[in-house]
């Protein structure tokens, strides 16, 4: 049984996007790997920045790369949701100071969990400023701040709190274009990808607008 993958054609990619992916399972899906298509990064240097939602917190792990070499490191901590305290998100970077290659990312999962993996391939050399924050429903879904030196790319990622009834929706504001997205109903780990690209030092969030009605964890990432 394969990952269910979402692809999202962009006509106009934003500035400084290498590669980005979205593979997700719902529950009891069976598979214990889940994995990216090979993103071709192509040459000079590259930040990867990769968010997983789980439904099981304690199967967190070390997302790793195929082929291997790519150093990975988690940014700060997971982080469960209000609503769902068995459940959680995470996110991870990995700089590449080369470049060029083209690797897969992959995460493990017990079989039975419901997880989704989203994978950003940005031009940069290094993470310099990250936030997370969750907002409940009933407030607006505004992330944390990031702050920059100089020109930088901006990649969010919005994880929704919302029940398995519905398809959903989750848009985000103030330019931010979306990458990929899984919002469809059902037992599965909702996650929208936007990316950004500002041109001058400054301090930075996004505000996404969601239906139905719900919270959110939010994450921002600043690559310079």
């Amino acid at each position: 049984m394969l990952p269910y993958l979402v692809a999202c054609g962009l006509r106009d990619p934003p500035a400084g996007l290498r590669a980005h992916a979205l593979v997700f399972q719902r529950m009891g899906g069976g598979r214990t790997e889940l994995s990216t298509p090979p993103m071709r990064a192509g040459a000079g240097p590259t930040v990867t920045v990769v968010g997983v939602g789980r439904g099981d917190i304690g199967a967190f792990q070390m997302p790793t790369s195929d082929p291997g070499g790519l150093q990975v490191r988690q940014l700060g901590v997971t982080h469960s949701y209000t609503n769902w305290p068995k459940s959680g998100t995470a996110l991870y970077v990995a700089e590449d100071s080369a470049g060029g290659s083209q690797r897969a990312i992959r995460v493990s999962t017990p079989a039975n969990d419901e997880v989704t993996l989203a994978a950003v391939v940005v031009d940069g050399r290094r993470i310099v400023d990250v936030a997370w924050n969750e907002v409940l429903a009933g407030s607006p879904l505004t992330s944390g701040k990031v702050t920059t030196t100089g020109p930088a790319t901006l990649v969010a990622f919005w994880w929704g709190d919302a029940d398995v009834l519905y398809d959903k929706k989750a848009v985000p504001e103030g330019g931010f274009q979306v990458l990929d997205a899984v919002l469809e109903s059902g037992a599965l780990v909702q996650c929208a990808v936007a990316m950004k690209h500002v041109a001058a030092a400054g301090t930075y969030d996004v505000t996404w607008r969601a239906r139905p009605v719900q919270g959110a964890q939010m994450w921002i990432v600043a690559v310079e």
